[in-house]
């Protein structure tokens, strides 16, 4: 197989994306061409093709299938950790959960929602921190929906089973032993208790969303920064709809802001910044 054989014809690149972003929302452009051979190697050696621009050139010039979609889930990012960038866990424990209890003592139900949950870690680490913190709401109702739009994630975050590397990763050794069983390979799963207070679910953030409860917390870490303005405009327009009240929380990553949107109050908390709907 020669070099130029293998060559990215720009074209059959700029299509690509474009296809992306029609379908998934994530806008790329020339200088993330370098993702499609580090991101799609395991796609072009599972289906026989010869090389990254053979690949190409079939998926921009076939319609839109099962092929596609797996292309389209490896070309997102999926890095994340336990209780990752720790100041939103902070912030939580100590400010916005224990306002939420307060409000809702009477109902004795709290609904949260982890958007673009990935292989489960942010999510866990919610339910753990609910555990270790306010073991009152044991007997309340908690909903944790967790979300992502990369099926291949969300199996292994429904097992609730990661590597040691992946373990060590956010986690102190007394919660591995209390929240974890280590298995006879030496991997670990995520205790049933935990398990059974999150609810994966496979969602696409630009089309139609599913009906959900609303939420009183929602994060959404991480995600605005890949779609363009116009796509972001509309999430964060459905994200104002889930929210049931000016006291519910909306949490996204650390570089992200949506203060073009005037229906919606920034607060800044120490070293993390949260975001309420406006009273009306």
């Amino acid at each position: 197989m020669s070099s130029s054989a293998n060559q990215l014809d720009q074209l059959d690149v700029e299509h690509f994306f474009k296809l992306v972003e029609k379908n998934i929302g994530i806008d790329l452009d020339l200088a993330k061409t370098y993702l499609i051979t580090s991101r799609l190697t395991h796609i072009v050696e599972q289906h026989g093709f010869d090389h990254h621009a053979q690949l190409l050139r079939h998926l921009v010039t076939s319609p839109v299938n099962d092929l596609h979609w797996q292309a389209f889930e490896a070309m997102t990012t999926n890095e994340t950790s336990f209780f990752r960038d720790i100041h939103p866990f902070d912030a939580l424990k100590k400010t916005i959960l224990p306002a939420l209890i307060e409000k809702c003592q009477e109902t004795r139900e709290i609904n949260i929602w982890s958007a673009a949950a990935s292989t489960g870690q942010e999510p866990y680490s919610i339910a753990i921190l609910l555990r270790e913190y306010f073991p009152e709401l044991t007997k309340w109702k908690i909903q944790i929906w967790a979300t992502d739009i990369s099926q291949q994630a969300l199996d292994k975050a429904v097992s609730g089973v990661y590597n040691p590397v992946e373990i060590m990763r956010g986690l102190s050794d007394s919660q591995i032993s209390r929240h974890f069983t280590k298995l006879p390979n030496g991997h670990y799963q995520v205790i049933p208790d935990i398990r059974s207070m999150v609810q994966f679910r496979q969602m696409n953030l630009i089309q139609d969303w599913p009906l959900m409860p609303k939420f009183d917390l929602i994060l959404m870490r991480n995600v605005l920064i890949y779609f363009n303005q116009e796509t972001k405009a509309k999430i964060v327009k459905k994200l104002h709809a889930q929210l049931p009240h000016a006291d519910a929380y909306l949490i996204l990553g650390s570089s992200e802001s949506i203060l073009f949107d005037k229906s919606f109050k920034v607060v800044q908390l120490d070293r993390v910044s949260y975001y309420q709907k406006e009273p009306l």
